[in-house]
């Protein structure tokens, strides 16, 4: 599926060829190629708010191990990131620090802060967990804001699962703002609390929306729940409707296999290949 890439230039290359062309057509191209670069972005927004969920989901879950043997280093976070835990009888408020010159993790360059609290009360089959982020880039993207995570011990299937409500601003390297709203679900389907991060699974369901500074609004739904892999850097499978007006399609993560290419599909059926 991957491997199939319509060649959008043959329109740019007909518009040179033939004298003809039109004011309009011409606008068209520049409209086609402002629609796929805005759906390679958001792509990228998806894959970097899923890696920044795996990294303070896994934070959390090790924080809240029950063994006299845990180690108040986290093992899935490097040693350049400095982990507070403040605990008082009610409430535990948890700060990450990678520092303003970064650490590495799972290839990519994580800096800034991220804070979070939650209360304590073992018996809950619910917590309410709160996070913000603090001058907070992955690589050179920068995210601000905040999410609230509803953790579930077991869902209708038994699994544990994160309801997670998202209010995100994301500065792109070359000034490109947008802001995301929206919920999404995480249902944790292999690897459940056995200790190694590397071989846990999820499925994401969930509806959101990314909102451009030039006034471009993507409507995202899932439609085949999104597979997140902790072993890939990358969302491995899944399909996502994307509604904008005058420009809809479906952006398709793959077949399963690690890599950073999906494809989307305009409503004429045209297909894309984007990097993410």
């Amino acid at each position: 599926m991957k491997n199939s890439i319509l060649k959008f230039g043959l329109v740019a290359f007909l518009s040179v060829i033939f004298v003809g062309c039109t004011q309009d057509e011409s606008e068209d191209i520049t409209t086609s190629d402002l629609n796929i670069e805005e759906t390679t972005l958001t792509a990228k927004i998806d894959t970097n708010a899923e890696f920044i969920s795996d990294t303070f989901l896994q934070i959390y879950e090790y924080e809240e191990v029950a063994t006299p043997f845990k180690s108040s280093v986290h093992p899935f976070i490097p040693d350049c990131a400095t982990i507070t835990v403040v605990v008082t009888d009610t409430t535990k408020n948890i700060t990450v620090d990678f520092g303003t010159e970064g650490c590495e993790v799972r290839g990519r360059i994580i800096k800034g802060k991220v804070l979070m609290s939650y209360e304590i009360d073992l018996e809950a089959r619910v917590r309410i967990i709160n996070y913000s982020l603090e001058d907070f880039f992955v690589d050179d993207t920068q995210f601000e804001g905040s999410k609230t995570i509803t953790r579930e011990r077991m869902n209708d299937e038994g699994n544990p699962q994160y309801t997670m409500n998202v209010d995100l601003t994301v500065t792109f390297a070359d000034g490109t703002v947008a802001s995301r709203t929206g919920t999404k679900t995480r249902e944790w389907i292999e690897g459940v609390l056995n200790g190694n991060w590397g071989d846990n699974v999820f499925l994401i369901t969930g509806a959101w929306a990314t909102n451009f500074a030039n006034g471009n609004t993507h409507s995202t739904t899932i439609t085949t729940p999104i597979r997140r892999e902790a072993s890939c850097r990358f969302l491995v499978s899944g399909i996502v409707d994307l509604v904008r007006t005058n420009f809809s399609g479906t952006l398709d993560y793959g077949d399963g296999s690690c890599d950073n290419l999906a494809v989307f599909t305009n409503t004429d059926g045209e297909e894309r290949e984007i990097r993410l």
